[in-house]
């Protein structure tokens, strides 16, 4: 048995990490390809590349696991099965289960490799990749002159090439001044010049040559001035002159990581799950508060006699109803208004009023009091259900390792066909499903249409029958997948042209 443990793992540790690899590289490929605008002419360094994709990598690897781990089950016991490997397994007496039992250990073990890195490293591989995507945004791109087009890239200055004769040989410059005075009153124009930068890129030189410079002085409107001094205009002719721009501005600038700490995506479980109850707390205090200051607007219906639901309740005892509504005034400077305006009318009010107008007004406070707060207890809601999808989705994904296990090897065992034709077709379109389901999933549990377990469970869930289904026709020697399938649509097609 060591034996055949020890062949079924070989077979099994080759195509799982060259898959598992593989994937991770194509995942990593539609990142790029939708970030691939914001990178583009930025001129970034190797290192900080290396970084993005690193981190990247990181971060997609709870996706990778589960698609390697079905693709290299698939291929593994399709091979034995096409090399007649598994019939003799089986007709010494060894069943299927005893079979993947090795591997199904090693896909354990995976799965909380899986859960640990999800909780561990990705939170931070998160915080690192979206910081630095959101610096590399901020980047101005590369300098990058057009023929006849001015270049603005530079701060204080309006860059124009009529032609460019190589990337640093430039014909007929126009260079607009806006630092030595404001608008266009400096212009420098040369036959033409040849730029570089210096100091490692933070300096970029233009070497004119042949040219002239105009400069008007404008009048700044501080002193009285003649006609002779407003039309103050110098024009200098040069053979040679050397321009220094400052580069700075189209530096890597790192922002720091606290200031990114605070989303969900950067949290371990235990982070989460504290700031669920924190969210949870907050959205019982506002339901509370919408209560407690709704009461005041009823004369006689439902007047002291609203029914709390038991985590207002519970708020409702812990907290000192006079101070949290006065904290919450403070806050709603609009409901310290709406209230002020309907006490008054309440204290003052004259007894020849219409009772329909105090109708119209109390009907008017009280739906701006729940319109304020219906909308605050929604956005709390909506926060609440992100955090809890991710904080199930860390459990869901490394779970879905051993689903992908179940599905994958009986299916190889079935379909009896190695290597990375059918075998990769099959994974593509098994983690399609699992990908579709867990994007709707999410969409439907942030928009309160299911829960946010049901959401995070969707894909395994709807997985996990489908592999005991294989797992259950494999132990029967069932031949589900031996119909040729196109030759079957064929006889169909045959027949429906016959009728």
């Amino acid at each position: 048995m060591r034996k055949l443990d020890s062949l079924i793992l070989r077979s099994f540790i080759g195509p799982f990490i060259v898959t598992f690899f593989v994937v991770v590289f194509i995942l990593l490929l539609q990142f790029m390809l939708k970030y691939f605008d914001d990178i583009l002419g930025k001129d970034l360094s190797f290192g900080v590349l290396f970084e993005f994709l690193f981190y990247f990598s990181v971060r997609i690897t709870p996706d990778a696991l589960p698609l390697a781990i079905l693709l290299s089950s698939i291929m593994t016991f399709g091979n034995l099965g096409e090399n007649n490997e598994l019939v003799a397994i089986k007709s010494s007496g060894v069943s299927l289960v005893r079979t993947l039992l090795p591997l199904f250990f090693i896909s354990l073990l995976i799965s909380l490799f899986a859960f640990y890195s999800n909780n561990n490293f990705v939170p931070k591989a998160n915080l690192k990749a979206l910081s630095l995507l959101y610096d590399i945004k901020k980047k101005k791109p590369s300098m990058d002159l057009k023929e006849g087009q001015f270049y603005s890239g530079i701060p204080g200055y309006s860059i124009k090439a009529n032609k460019k004769i190589t990337d640093r040989l430039l014909k007929d410059v126009m260079i607009y001044d806006h630092i030595t005075y404001q608008g266009n009153n400096r212009v420098i124009l040369s036959d033409s010049a040849y730029m570089y930068s210096i100091l490692d890129n933070k300096y970029l030189v233009f070497e004119l040559f042949e040219g002239s410079s105009y400069t008007e002085i404008p009048n700044d409107g501080t002193k009285r001035r003649t006609l002779v001094e407003i039309n103050q205009f110098y024009r200098n002719n040069f053979s040679f002159m050397k321009l220094v721009f400052d580069m700075s501005s189209f530096d890597l600038k790192r922002t720091k990581e606290e200031l990114f700490a605070d989303d969900y995506r950067m949290k371990n479980t235990t982070q989460l799950s504290n700031s669920i109850d924190s969210l949870s707390y907050n959205q019982f205090k506002q339901k509370y508060i919408m209560l407690k200051n709704s009461n005041a607007f009823y004369d006689f219906h439902m007047k002291d006699n609203f029914i709390f639901p038991e985590g207002v309740k519970k708020i409702r005892s812990e907290l000192n109803e006079d101070n949290l509504i006065r904290d919450f005034y403070s806050k709603n400077e609009n409901l310290i208004d709406l209230d002020k305006s309907f006490y008054s009318e309440n204290v003052n009010l004259n007894f020849t009023r219409n009772t329909y107008s105090r109708a119209l007004n109390s009907a008017r406070n009280i739906k701006t009091n729940l319109s304020i707060n219906s909308a605050r207890i929604k956005s709390q809601n909506f926060e609440i259900n992100k955090n809890e999808i991710e904080l199930l989705k860390k459990y869901a994904q490394a779970f879905a390792c051993l689903s992908m296990f179940i599905i994958g090897a009986p299916l190889g065992s079935l379909i009896k066909r190695g290597g990375v034709g059918f075998p990769v077709i099959i994974s593509i379109g098994f983690y399609i499903v699992y990908y579709v389901l867990n994007i709707l999933g999410i969409k439907w549990a942030r928009e309160d249409i299911i829960s946010p377990a049901l959401a995070a469970w969707l894909s395994n869930l709807v997985l996990l029958p489908i592999g005991l289904f294989f797992l259950y026709h494999s132990r029967k020697d069932s031949r589900v997948f031996d119909t040729n399938l196109i030759e079957l649509i064929k006889s169909k097609i045959h027949q429906i042209k016959k009728t």
